[in-house]
């Protein structure tokens, strides 16, 4: 066994005795590396071991490959699952590239054959570096200075940080047979691009670049570690149901605060492909603006301000609230359901009650929505005020305005449902009939 290889596997304490592995091993030199060394250490820590094999079905050699694991597992007698499949077909059919076309089916074949145990991966340091260059290069944020993690949910990396030159020389150094994948020595991957020449171009400015992108990786990775103890505290407080808390939001650093939005809008609305930079900035500044905005963050998403609140959602068509007379009894309204009784009797009890002076209604009732022009006279006020200044001193979020049902006479509002009865309608001392209004499921 490789000393490197044990030390580096105490190191990162992901193995520990009596465990059920998974090896992917493709045949090349980072898997053998990692086929060999388990092999040398499974007696010793009572491993259970299988090893998969995915045939990608793109190159003439792909079965040579394929039987070379498998008479090397026949030969340690560890259990051997192959596939193959149609990368380059699955990659079209799907709208992807052909790298992350062998990605998703290698790790679904893994899934499907690991019943619970850990899967392992040969994944190496140059391999980490490799992938913070390629993040790089299409933009990223913190995280991808990362690059690849040593654990990924059931995915375990125990190569993580040792060098391929390391694995290379060790296995030259005994003897231990692998295959090469003549694809990776071509330019037609972005990822064969870095290895080939960007990263041979780089050494001639530095010829320890890979151990200065994999300090970066350490510190990035320190950074995000921060971040998340801090983040799982503030995403509490600022975030409720389908809302940011504005007062919250803007105690917040800038950075903690886009943090938090992106975790949202993972968390909320990962399938509609509504993450990037710029919804992230321009909610922020719908944070920072007035109330009453709203922006577009495409997928039908929108994103709009209400005093204290920022909401995101999608765009809803507007429903039409059908204006419906009032009796006695139970009515069923577009509303809410409404209970009318004289004096109470037949209460149901459960529902939200108000009581009026009976006397003081003219003619019918009936409920409706807001009307241009309509005034209202809240409970304890001499004079009635314009219905959207009430809304507005009440903090009515602008989109429920056109949504709440307001129960009428053939004069006046009595009562802006879940809200107030109006003064005009208030018991007193001289009332003689009352008309109790009882609300169940009001909707806005």
């Amino acid at each position: 066994m490789d000393k490197l290889f044990f030390e580096n596997l105490k190191k990162l304490n992901i193995i520990k005795k009596g465990d059920k592995l998974t090896l992917a091993v493709s045949g090349g030199a980072d898997s053998m590396y990692l086929f060999y060394n388990f092999m040398d250490l499974r007696d010793d820590f009572d491993l259970d071991i299988i090893v998969c094999h995915l045939n990608h079905g793109i190159r003439e050699t792909a079965k040579r490959d394929e039987d070379f694991v498998k008479n090397l597992c026949e030969k340690y007698k560890v259990s051997c699952i192959t596939k193959t499949v149609n990368m380059d077909e699955y990659a079209r059919k799907n709208k992807l590239s052909s790298e992350e076309a062998g990605r998703i089916l290698r790790y679904k074949f893994f899934r499907e054959n690991s019943h619970g145990r850990k899967i392992l991966t040969a994944h190496n340091a140059n391999d980490r570096a490799e992938t913070i260059l390629f993040n790089i290069i299409r933009g990223t944020g913190l995280k991808g200075l990362v690059g690849i993690s040593e654990v990924n949910e059931d995915i375990f990396r125990p190569l993580i940080d040792i060098k391929r030159s390391e694995i290379e020389d060790y296995l030259h150094k005994n003897d231990l047979k692998y295959v090469d994948d003549e694809t990776n020595f071509k330019e037609i991957y972005t990822r064969n691009k870095i290895r080939l020449n960007l990263i041979p171009k780089l050494e001639e400015l530095n010829p320890n670049i890979v151990d200065s992108i994999l300090r970066l990786s350490e510190n990035a990775s320190d950074a995000v570690d921060f971040i998340e103890v801090n983040l799982i505290d503030n995403y509490k407080n600022c975030v409720k149901d389908n809302y940011f808390i504005v007062s919250e939001m803007r105690k917040l650093h800038k950075f903690l605060a886009y943090e938090i939005i992106k975790t949202y809008l993972g968390k909320n609305f990962y399938s509609e492909n509504i993450l990037n930079r710029d919804n992230i900035l321009n909610i922020y500044d719908l944070i920072l603006g007035d109330s009453g905005r709203l922006i577009h963050l495409g997928s039908n998403i929108i994103s709009r301000k209400s005093y204290d609140k920022v909401f995101v959602e999608k765009d809803k068509k507007e429903e039409v609230k059908v204006e419906s007379k009032l009796n006695l009894g139970i009515n069923k309204t577009d509303f809410g359901e409404i209970f009318i009784s004289k004096d109470g009797s037949n209460s149901k009890g459960d529902f939200f009650i108000k009581t009026i002076d009976c006397d003081k209604i003219k003619g019918r009732l009936y409920i409706r929505t807001r009307q241009r022009g309509d005034r209202f006279k809240p409970l304890g006020m001499k004079n009635n005020k314009k219905l959207k200044d009430y809304f507005i001193d009440r903090k009515v979020d602008r989109l429920k305005r056109d949504k709440i049902g307001l129960i009428c006479d053939e004069e006046k509002i009595i009562y802006i449902m879940g809200m107030d009865i109006s003064e005009d309608v208030k018991i007193d001392d001289n009332t003689l009939n009352k008309l109790v209004l009882e609300v169940k499921n009001v909707r806005y």
